[in-house]
């Protein structure tokens, strides 16, 4: 049994196994949860009922779906569970009718999304008018003579983050927060999920923390990479100038607004034609990753360095940025109208970066 997850601000979606995430679907399980949820049990499986056999009638008379605001991550992922199979037009209603009734938010996010944007880069740009102001203390060089000898590898840390230019500082200091964040999937896994961005769950927090989780090693990886290697170019252009502040405002703004992009695709979604799809609907899939921010920064790198060569992991071709992003585009532009049988990705979180 397995999990559509979606992966983000990949966001991608991919098979997960249920004991990855400490969710057990036995029949004791299953037992403890409301009513109201269909179980594994309750599929129309024909290898369970044989070929030819009806699907069993479901019970008109449940109790009534929670509310909203009793919706927790347990919910998110055991909804995500039971519908994780192919249905027939009937069974896909019915199902839809015993999922817990939610109201996606979408107006009560947006302005959250803006406001936060905002706040932040008001609140760098008055720390970058600190900095500005602030005198420089100046001191004389001094020569200090001593033996040769083992320098103490907190000295060597010290002395390598002293040396650094301030975009190669802020790159380091996302990667470490990313690393840091993804360490805590082992260590504190229950808060870890509360960092994902669920729609049902309607918490508008998460459009800001799902930016610094992943869903693998792989996923962080590849977005650090690509942190790695963007970043301080895109730093050093003209539109940054170098200013840390001002490339971090614009890295966590569009995080956030990435977030909220694939967040307002579930407005458009028919969820019981997703389900005879054999898909999860999308307001049952969590969302996270930082490839909405770094979209955001390729897109500059390919605007201001248009002649630059911009490749693909393990393809050794290149081609030239200003014609790799509209072709970048296009393929997120088709993902979102119809979508890829073979890929699973989260399109819409690409598109406010391009």
């Amino acid at each position: 049994m397995s999990l559509l997850r979606h992966l983000g601000s990949t966001s991608q979606r991919i098979p997960l196994s249920c004991r990855a995430l400490n969710v057990s679907l036995n029949h004791r399980a299953a037992q403890r949860l409301p009513r109201n949820f269909l179980t594994r049990y309750n599929h129309h499986d024909p290898r369970q009922y044989g070929r030819g056999t009806p699907p069993p009638q479901y019970n008109t008379g449940a109790p009534k779906p929670p509310s909203q605001g009793q919706l927790t991550q347990d919910d998110i992922r055991v909804a995500a569970d039971q519908v994780s199979t192919t249905y027939t037009q009937q069974e896909a209603i019915n199902i839809l009718s015993r999922l817990p009734q939610v109201q996606v938010r979408y107006l009560r996010p947006f302005i959250w999304a803006i406001a936060v944007s905002s706040g932040i880069y008001v609140f760098l740009a008055y720390r970058e008018a600190i900095d500005s102001v602030k005198p420089k203390p100046w001191s004389a060089p001094q020569i200090q003579w001593r033996r040769r000898e083992a320098i103490p590898p907190q000295e060597l840390v010290a002395n390598y983050w002293k040396n650094l230019d301030p975009i190669s500082k802020l790159s380091h200091g996302i990667i470490a927060t990313n690393a840091g964040v993804h360490l805590t999937s082992f260590l504190v896994p229950r808060y870890w999920e509360m960092l994902w961005h669920a729609p049902a769950l309607n918490l508008n927090y998460s459009l800001f923390t799902s930016t610094f989780v992943h869903g693998g090693p792989f996923h962080l990886f590849f977005n650090m990479w690509a942190c790695y290697n963007f970043l301080l170019p895109t730093g050093y252009s003209k539109l940054f100038e170098g200013d840390p502040y001002h490339t971090l405002s614009f890295f966590l703004s569009t995080g956030i607004l990435s977030g909220y992009a694939q967040h307002l695709t579930t407005r458009f979604q028919d969820q019981a034609k997703v389900l005879r799809s054999g898909a999860v609907p999308s307001v049952w899939i969590r969302s996270g990753g930082a490839s909405g921010a770094l979209f955001g920064i390729f897109g500059v790198f390919c605007m201001q360095y248009p002649d630059a060569g911009v490749g693909i992991v393990f393809i050794p071709i290149s081609i030239a940025a200003a014609n790799f992003l509209p072709m970048v585009m296009a393929f997120d532009l088709y993902g979102m109208v119809r979508g890829f049988s073979s890929l699973n990705l989260g399109h819409a979180v690409s598109r406010p970066g391009t």
